[in-house]
């Protein structure tokens, strides 16, 4: 496994950060937001950021927010941050890098950060008629009732 560099780290494709509690995941999922944000010029309704839990999407979405709100605060009023001069220089104007940022805060409740289940939900009834999704369907995260139930049903025909 190679060692990640936020600042090196490719804004294409897909990208799957995976470290122990503490190791700094979510400012560098925050950072690569950023950057997607001010050096690609990207709407927070175009990144997809997916995790495990409710409790960590909910995490997530604060820590991105709180980051663009630093990061025009540092841009609005002066300040160092070795990460918000990166990706400014990165960008090639402040004022553009500005209002890419006012514009994400301003459309952040579009932002696509999900739970997997949440995602898989999401994109099931997004797509129902070309996946033959029922709309009434719901997924469920433990099964064993269901499982249950069914091998109850079972042998009780046979």
């Amino acid at each position: 496994m190679k060692s990640f560099e936020l600042m090196q780290s490719p804004l294409s494709g897909v990208q799957l950060i995976e470290a122990g509690a503490g190791t700094g995941k979510t400012y560098n999922i925050a950072a690569l937001f950023l950057r997607l944000i001010v050096e690609r010029g990207l709407g927070v309704h175009e990144i997809l950021v997916v995790t495990y839990t409710k409790a960590a999407t909910e995490e997530l979405k604060s820590r991105i927010r709180h980051r663009l709100v630093d990061v025009k605060t540092c841009l609005i009023y002066g300040g160092f941050d070795t990460l918000v001069e990166a990706v400014v220089e990165r960008c090639g104007d402040r004022d553009l890098a500005l209002q890419r940022i006012v514009d994400a805060l301003t459309d952040f409740d579009r932002a696509a950060i999900f739970t997997i289940h949440g995602f898989c939900q999401r994109l099931l009834n997004h797509f129902a008629f070309e996946t033959g999704y029922l709309f009434d369907a719901r997924l469920v995260q433990d099964d064993q009732p269901v499982v249950l139930e069914m091998a109850e049903d079972f042998w009780r025909r046979y």
